[in-house]
């Protein structure tokens, strides 16, 4: 994967060579804003005249920042956060990091992650990873199931989701315990569309849990409330 430092200078450079423009500097302000390292609080309003899209997220006990989509390779969206952390994310689930403690390098068996099904979601999916000083080939197993339908807010608009629970395996290795080898990851899909709106996701025994809320997605589909649903 490439580097955190070559995609930023990959993106201030097609920004450099595509000129002044107001397009361009209204991306590249975005830009900045998205990848500051403070606390951030978007409203609807920011989220809509932004140029680029944007997803909160909250690591742990750390303030709420924000990661900028950076590259689109098919159904691989690479963002960056403001600490310039690199995360690779495919049909919703996070495969690839760079700049963590403990970096998740590989991810295999993608074919069949339960999100990237169009019809009814898969029971479990297995699948080999690579963490950074905690193994690599690793099997992890998880079971999929539909909790129900649930009503969330993001900036101020009330968005449907479906509800899904991913109860993830990972398999026992040392220095870990067998009891912090099982968790739940969530996922929150568009009731309209079935698009991932937001996750929970931990990647290792260890890691941290990310909360990410795709605000670009949720103000395309719900702006003004849908226009007051119309």
């Amino acid at each position: 994967m490439k580097s955190h430092a070559f995609l930023i200078f990959f993106i201030v450079l097609a920004l450099t060579l595509s000129g002044c423009s107001t397009t361009t500097m209204a991306y590249y302000n975005t830009l900045k804003l998205a990848l500051r390292d403070t606390s951030v609080n978007f409203s609807e309003k920011d989220i809509a005249s932004s140029k680029i899209d944007i997803i909160q997220i909250k690591a742990g006990a750390r303030d709420t920042g924000a990661l900028a989509l950076a590259f689109i390779d098919g159904d691989k969206y690479q963002w960056i956060s403001g600490d310039k952390v690199v995360f690779t994310i495919q049909n919703g689930v996070i495969t690839q990091t760079e700049g963590l403690a403990y970096d998740l390098q590989y991810t295999g068996n993608l074919l069949h992650n339960p999100l990237a099904s169009k019809d009814i979601l898969p029971y479990s999916w297995s699948r080999k990873v690579d963490v950074d000083e905690v193994g690599y080939g690793l099997v992890v197993n998880s079971t999929w199931k539909v909790v129900g339908e649930v009503t969330h807010e993001y900036v101020g608009l009330d968005v449907p989701l479906i509800k899904i629970v991913e109860k993830v395996t990972f398999p026992e290795t040392t220095p870990f315990l067998t009891m912090g080898n099982t968790w739940e990851n969530v996922y929150f899909l568009d009731k309209r569309s079935k698009a991932v709106f937001a996750t929970e996701q931990k990647l290792s025994p260890n890691g941290d849990v990310y909360d990410m809320v795709y605000l670009s997605k949720i103000v395309r589909a719900y702006g003004s409330q849908s226009k007051v649903e119309k």
